[in-house]
């Protein structure tokens, strides 16, 4: 018990110390100048507890080709709606937490809430005034510049609408990029402006943002999306390598089944017979009396142009049915306006 007790006295401990540095190896002593040089060479990464690595680099890389994408439906979706050309990149993909996003957007942007249906959860979208009002100007029928006295007053009503709409084409543009992890329906549920909308995420979220440099009509702006981590760890298991590759969306199939369904729902059609055509003049046309003979440019003996739309598709020969007049088909009209019976479009 006396001896766990004791304490050493400050000679006892020089001593000791002394002790130690006198028989050293003469190996030792040279090798530590050595082996501090070599600790020094090494890079150490200091590990940030604020902002811990949720995703692994995979997944970051495999979530930087997604936004990648979305940068190119934002072009198209913005050139469409603002009949100009408009350039899109992605500028960066950062990691942080939602009160830091907001932080850096500041009070004077635009703030959309995404819902990210059918993934649970909700995205932000965020844009300057700058690039709010050029658009504005653009769909009015300006140039698209903007103007600095419009920026330092609230959004009226109209212009409110029409955000509206700028909001629905930044969500709409997820949807196809997105494609390779999961299908999505994504909605505008509201629109601010300033960091109104904190409620969306819990300010400790950690997320992920896309920053995108937007040009168009000689200005450039900002848009950013963030995406929560709540939301993207429902895809986590989809954007490895292998996964984003095998659920690469195909255009081709996607649009041609796009168009077969639309062709399978039930229209109304306009169908018309012409018996043929001629020229007549204006003062015959006025003096014309009952049992005057118009000479139509078509022989007896040639079939009728059956017409689909505006559009001539069939040929045939009238007829009775019943108590109904009717026409017969007899063949197809193709592109040069020649008839082909349908025995020999059969064996065509």
């Amino acid at each position: 018990m006396a001896a766990e007790n004791a304490v050493l006295s400050q000679r006892e401990i020089d001593a000791l110390l002394n002790a130690d540095g006198n028989q050293a190896e003469p190996d030792t002593l040279a090798a530590a100048p050595q082996q501090a040089r070599k600790e020094a060479g090494r890079r150490i990464k200091p590990y940030d507890f604020r902002h811990p690595e949720k995703l692994s680099k995979e997944q970051i890389r495999g979530l930087q080709i997604i936004q990648q994408s979305v940068a190119g439906s934002l072009a198209a979706s913005f050139s469409g709606r603002l009949r100009a050309p408009v350039e899109a990149r992605l500028s960066a993909l950062e990691r942080g937490i939602y009160e830091e996003y907001v932080t850096q957007i500041g009070t004077s942007s635009i703030v959309a809430i995404i819902d990210m249906n059918p993934l649970e959860g909700y995205a932000v979208a965020a844009f300057g005034l700058d690039v709010a009002f050029g658009i504005i100007d653009r769909l009015l029928g300006g140039k698209g510049k903007r103007s600095n006295r419009a920026m330092d007053r609230d959004l009226t009503d109209i212009e409110v609408a029409l955000i509206r709409h700028i909001g629905m084409d930044i969500a709409r543009s997820l949807v196809e990029p997105w494609q390779r992890v999961t299908e999505l329906i994504p909605d505008v549920t509201e629109i601010a402006a300033g960091p109104q909308v904190m409620h969306a995420i819990p300010p400790t979220e950690f997320v992920i943002t896309a920053w995108y440099e937007i040009r168009f009509a000689e200005q450039t702006g900002g848009i950013s999306l963030c995406f929560p981590l709540t939301v993207l760890e429902q895809i986590l298991p989809k954007l490895t390598g292998q996964s984003m590759f095998e659920n690469r969306p195909n255009r081709s199939v996607h649009e041609e089944a796009r168009v077969k369904s639309e062709q399978l729902l039930p229209m109304n059609v306009l169908m018309r017979a012409m018996l043929g055509s001629t020229r007549v003049d204006a003062g015959d046309i006025a003096n014309l009396q009952p049992g005057d003979v118009i000479v139509l440019e078509r022989e007896v003996d040639e079939p009728l142009r059956v017409l689909i739309g505006n559009c001539e598709r069939f040929a045939g020969f009238a007829g009775t049915h019943g108590r109904k007049l009717a026409l017969q088909l007899s063949g197809v009209v193709d592109d040069d306006g020649w008839v082909n019976p349908f025995e020999a479009s059969a064996h065509g």
